[in-house]
């Protein structure tokens, strides 16, 4: 059964639940088997046995997932924008003055942002750059068909 911890009392090592229709049940600190210590506003999931709560723990959240990385002593690492990507970019933009070599550089360029979104798409916690690598693809294309090849 699902709800939440309202109340816990360290003294007296008790505390009761509530489920979302209002029922409550009080448990034991010995009933407890999740994460840390009971804390008030808690989600838990328990058993109910006799009108007490038993079997009281944590209620399982989905896995989140990484938002920052850090290296080996703890510091918090930024994401860097893919190299791949910001060449793609560079060089698709270096097309509008290619003259008669322009399909040339814009094919090099599409090359270039396809490995820039391998790139990223392979360690999204590390680079950032699916937006550079789309806009120069968007110019790469444009230019071409600007030029008529």
């Amino acid at each position: 059964m699902d709800g939440h911890l309202i109340r816990f009392d360290d003294d007296a090592q008790a505390g009761e639940v509530e489920t979302p229709q209002g029922q409550r049940y009080p448990f034991e600190l010995a009933q407890w088997r999740g994460r840390g210590l009971p804390r008030e506003n808690l989600p838990v999931r328990f058993e109910v046995r006799e009108g007490r709560a038993v079997q009281v723990f944590n209620r399982p959240e989905a896995q989140r997932r990484a938002s920052l990385a850090r290296d080996a002593s703890g510091k918090t690492l930024r994401k860097q924008l893919s190299h791949w990507s910001l060449a793609a970019f560079v060089l698709s933009v270096v097309g509008f003055s290619a003259g008669r070599y322009a399909f040339v550089v814009e094919i090099v360029a599409l090359i270039l942002a396809w490995t820039g979104l391998r790139h990223v798409h392979r360690a999204p916690e590390r680079f950032s750059g699916y937006w550079v690598s789309g806009l120069a693809i968007v110019i790469a294309v444009g230019v071409t068909l600007w030029t008529g090849w």
